[in-house]
Order: structure tokens, then C-alpha cells, then sequence
């Protein structure tokens, strides 16, 4: 696709901008798609998308400098868990959690690229997760939440004191940060022309939207929009348009943009927004009883409008009073929406159902077609179970099927037994250079995860065996011995030093400072003592003397002029 550079593994990606001779050992496991709840709510009447997800966990650890056992100590430094969803016509990358140990500084690397290895891994690992699952002509949209806590993925690691935990505002200001470039691989989105324009470029064939292009969102509940863009990173030079707006993209990425709110607000595990999403939901009649509920549908005796909030801009401003953004701390909601070129020919898609079915209500007629449908598949199984008995003969010897493998045994690199979905269908691309060391079921995949959340990572020895134990038992669950890979970092560091000033170069005068004058060395004078000259030492006025002031001054009494003594005025 046009405005994405020739396919890389995430090794190479990685070394480029790890700091050199640095080396970083990385563990990565992830599940196949399989099918899940779909993330946007059906509109009243409607059908769910087929929603398929897929989850990927990607751990770095280190080997300390200051380290002399025989065996290596490894210290888990960072964790990321993305969240892939796909239906037919949208990507959805969901930066589920990101945590740090602290052990970083175990490395003693400098100050200026102390913090530089937890993002560059964050971000490279989106941006090439981001790459692998481009659909020709699809839209991918990269997710996120941010807000700070103690500790996400490692317990007890608040209790390290060399782990800097961001506030919630840094933490907005990082994640921003660490998605930008991702932006920057694309083009930048033109400017909306007049529709006259955009239809004779249409009819014509000549259209211009023939890059990927790419735009950031950011909302900040209860911020107004010029606040908004303090945390966004600014353009890379004045003349450029700006990369970031202060807004968000639902309308744009959601499947039925003529839908009631609660159909284009997408539904994610631990979500500020999911829980709000349940909240008003319990406004719907039949929400506990309905099944279809449950499927991301809405109830068949409701038209999907909550009663509180009736438009997409409320509930954002119904959001800002919510605990998670009301409570002191700012949570950030950050979208990245790479949008390709618009194809010809559009697609028809089966699962989209028009938007008459959902804006309009169902007259009799049609509710009385719809319930007359299941009769028909009645019929079809009623003439094959006639088929059947008309059959007759000897029954066929059917033998057992033996089982080599158990259905949720985990596949690594080296086996490969269990049933894997196609590298491509029309829900989704699952490239086999993009999968985890080892693909794990479902069930495997949370037993790992359960493993991670159950060790301490209060100091760096409960780290190391906290680190250890992780590794061997999903070493275990996958069925192999080794599942790592180690990447040495490329990356040269350059500090910016300035230069003295020479003879060739002319001094530089800033205007409107007032020097210090400098003292007038006499001659004769040592070079360490300096005397002020003749015209910068002050006199005292001496005081004329008078007839009395030798007697006074042989008592030791000071005696005023007599221009000098104030008389009091007689009455």
C-alpha cells in the first residue's frame, strides 16, 4: 500500500532504535482470531457484526551490568498487551495495558536515554502491529485509553523505588508521543473541498485520494479544545498543518453513523466508556431479559435511545463527570485512524443491513414476514429427515477417530497439531511472520497471564524470581524450551555539546545587558588586591569646626553645627 515502507520484522525495527550494544531479550505470545462479542452495538432490528479478535503480549527483560552469576539474571523491565478486533470492514488495535518494573536502571545507561527504550518498544510494537494488519482498502483505527496507576501488569512493583510512575497528566502527554510517529509514516489528510470539485474528480476518475493517509484524536473529558491541544505533540515545522485534532473519530470509523449514540461508541474490556455504555443500557426495557443484548444487539421492543443522554456530545459531557475522570486525575482517550485510498467499486456487505432498518420502525407487515421465515427452515428440515427414512441398506462401519492432540494445547514454533484459522479471510489477515512465538489458545493464554499477576516484583531478587518462574511455566503451557530472542540495539546516541568560542568566530553581544565595570588596578599593587581608583572612592563631607569644638571634642562629645540645630519657635 501506498505510504508504507518495505515489510520489516520487528527485530530489525527493534535494533534501529534500541541505544547500541545494548542488549534486550523479548518474549511474545499471542492467540489466533477467533470470534468474540463485537465491540459496536447493532442498531434496533439489526444483526451484530461478526466481530473476530486476537491478543497479542510482548515482555522485555535485561540482563544487569553488575550481575556474576554463572547464569544470567533476567530482569523484566516492560509489558504490553494489544487487543486486536476485526470485522469486514474495520481494524481495531486496542493498546489493552503497558507497565514498567523499574529495573531499567539496572542497566545504568545515561540519563538521556533512561526513559527513550520503554517507549521506543511501545510504540515500534503498535507500529508494526499496525502494518502486519492492513487490509487493502480497509480502515484501521489504533485505541487506547490513558490513565495512570501504580502498576498494571507487575505486582508489587510500585514498591521499587527506581520505578517513575508518570501522573495522569505526563502519561497523556507519553502516549501521545509514543503514537505520533506512527502518524508521521502517512500522509497527512487534505483539506475538504467544495462538493462541486470533489463530484467532477469523481465522474472524471481522477480522484486524489490515492495515499494511506493518517490522523490523531484526542479527547480529555471535561477539557475544553485549545486546552485539549496542549498535550498533543506539535507540528514538526511551523508551515505544516497540524496532525492532531482535539475531537474524536466515532462517527467516522463506526458502522452505522445513522445509529442511536449507543451504537457508535465501541465496547472494550476495562474501559471507562464500556462501563458507562452498561450503565445507561440499564434504561433499555428488557436489558436483563433480552439475550440478544448480550450478542451487542439491542432489545426488539426498544429503538436503542437512552433516556439521559440523547446525542454522541453528551455523553462525552456526561463522561467528564464520571468517577475515572472526576476524581483529581485526567484520563485521556486516544485514537490513531489510518484511513486508505476509497476503492472504485465499493463492496456490498452481507452483514450491513441498510439504514431504513434501523432508522424506521417495522410496520405489521414486515413483522408479520418476519416471523413467518422460521417455517420455512421447518420445511427443509422436515424433507430431510423424510430423505432419511427413505434410505435403506446396511449401516456403514464408522471407526473411531483417535485423538493425537488435545483441543487446547497450545502451539509454538516447532508444532504446529491443533486446527489454526487461514491467513486470510474477510474478517481478518493473520500473517504468519506476525504471530507470537508461540500461538496460544485462549484458555493457555489467560493461565499465562494469571502466572505474570501472581509474582512480585517488589525488589530486584523477588524480580529475578518472579522473571524466572513466568518464563518456564509459559515455557510449559506452550510446549517448547526456549521461546525468547534477543535484540542488541544500533542506535547511536549523540549528545549535544557546545563548542568554546574561537578567534574566527565573532562574538555575539546580547542587547540590552549592563555589565559590571571593572575595578582600576595601581600600579604597584599585588596582583590579588584590588583598590578602587581616585574617581570611584567617595568622600565624606567633613563638618566646619567651631569656636567650641576643640573642648568638645577633647570630652568626647559630638556637638552639632549651628546650622544644624533645629531651635524651637517661641510662642
Amino acid at each position: 500500500m501506498a505510504g508504507v515502507s518495505s515489510p520489516r520484522s520487528l527485530k530489525e525495527l527493534l535494533a534501529e532504535q534500541l541505544p547500541k550494544d545494548v542488549p534486550f531479550t523479548f518474549y511474545h505470545y499471542s492467540t489466533p482470531p477467533s470470534r468474540s462479542s463485537a465491540i459496536f452495538s447493532a442498531p434496533p432490528h439489526g444483526k451484530a457484526e461478526r466481530t473476530y479478535c486476537e491478543s497479542h503480549f510482548l515482555a522485555a527483560s535485561i540482563v544487569p551490568k553488575d550481575s556474576t552469576l554463572e547464569v544470567p539474571e533476567e530482569l523484566l523491565v516492560l509489558a504490553i498487551e494489544v487487543l486486536v478486533y476485526t470485522t469486514r470492514t474495520l481494524t481495531t488495535i486496542f493498546v489493552s495495558k503497558a507497565d514498567s518494573t523499574g529495573c531499567l536502571s539496572e542497566l545504568q545507561l545515561p540519563r538521556s536515554q533512561a526513559g527513550s527504550p520503554l517507549k521506543v518498544i511501545c510504540g515500534t510494537f503498535v507500529s508494526w502491529l499496525a502494518r502486519e494488519r492492513q487490509r487493502e482498502g480497509k480502515k484501521l483505527v489504533v485505541s487506547l485509553f490513558a490513565r495512570a496507576q501504580d502498576q498494571y501488569l507487575f505486582p508489587a512493583s510500585i514498591e521499587n523505588k527506581n520505578k517513575h510512575v508518570l501522573d495522569d497528566r505526563g502519561l497523556v502527554k507519553w502516549w501521545c508521543r509514543v503514537l505520533d510517529p506512527i502518524i508521521g509514516q502517512y500522509k497527512a489528510e487534505e483539506a475538504r473541498r467544495p462538493f462541486p470539485e470533489r463530484l467532477a474528480e469523481e465522474r472524471g476518475g481522477t480522484s486524489s485520494q490515492s495515499d494511506v493517509t493518517a490522523k490523531g484524536y484526542l479527547v480529555i473529558p471535561g477539557f475544553e479544545p485549545y486546552d485539549t491541544l496542549r498535550y498533543v505533540p506539535p507540528p514538526s515545522s511551523p508551515n505544516t498543518p497540524r496532525r492532531w485534532a482535539a475531537a474524536h473519530p466515532l462517527l467516522e470509523i463506526a458502522p452505522y453513523p445513522a445509529a442511536p449514540p449507543r451504537c457508535l461508541v465501541p465496547h472494550f474490556p476495562d474501559d471507562p466508556k464500556a462501563r458507562f455504555l452498561d450503565e445507561l443500557d440499564e434504561e433499555l426495557p428488557d436489558r436483563g431479559t433480552d439475550a440478544i443484548v448480550g450478542e451487542g444487539g439491542t432489545p426488539s421492543r426498544s429503538n436503542g435511545q437512552w433516556k439521559s443522554v440523547k446525542t454522541l456530545d453528551q455523553f462525552w459531557e456526561f463522561m467528564a463527570f464520571r468517577q475515572e475522570c472526576s476524581s483529581g486525575r485526567i484520563v485521556g482517550f486516544i485514537w490513531v485512524v489510518i484511513t486508505p485510498p476509497k476503492p472504485s467499486i465499493p463492496e456490498e456487505d452481507e452483514d450491513m443491513p441498510s439504514q431504513q432498518s434501523f432508522s424506521l420502525p417495522l410496520s405489521q407487515d414486515d413483522s408479520q414476514k418476519s416471523v413467518s421465515t422460521p417455517k420455512k427452515k421447518k420445511a427443509k428440515t422436515s424433507s430431510r429427515r423424510r430423505k432419511g427414512r427413505l434410505e435403506y441398506g446396511p449401516i456403514p462401519l464408522v471407526l473411531p477417530r483417535i485423538k493425537t492432540s488435545s483441543s487446547n494445547l497450545s502451539t509454538g514454533s516447532n508444532a504446529s497439531t491443533t486446527k489454526l484459522p487461514p491467513e486470510t479471510s474477510p474478517y481478518f489477515t493473520w500473517p504468519a511472520a506476525s504471530r507470537g512465538t508461540i500461538c496460544f489458545s485462549t484458555k493457555d493464554y489467560n493461565r499465562a497471564h494469571e502466572v505474570l499477576i501472581h509474582q512480585s516484583f517488589a525488589t530486584r531478587d523477588a524480580a529475578g524470581r518472579s522473571t524466572k518462574k513466568w518464563k518456564e511455566e509459559t515455557a510449559v503451557l506452550g510446549g517448547v524450551d526456549e521461546w525468547s530472542w534477543t535484540v542488541t540495539g544500533t542506535k547511536i546516541h549523540t549528545e549535544v555539546t557546545v563548542a568554546p568560542a574561537t578567534n574566527d568566530v565573532m562574538p555575539v553581544t546580547v542587547m540590552g545587558v549592563r555589565k559590571k565595570r571593572k575595578p582600576m588596578l595601581v600600579a604597584g599593587q599585588p596582583e590579588g588586591v584590588q583598590v578602587l581608583g581616585e574617581g570611584l572612592v567617595r568622600k565624606k563631607a567633613k563638618i566646619e569646626a567651631g569656636p567650641d569644638a576643640g573642648a568638645s571634642a577633647a570630652n568626647g562629645v559630638n556637638t552639632l553645627g549651628a546650622g544644624l540645630v533645629r531651635r524651637k519657635v517661641k510662642g
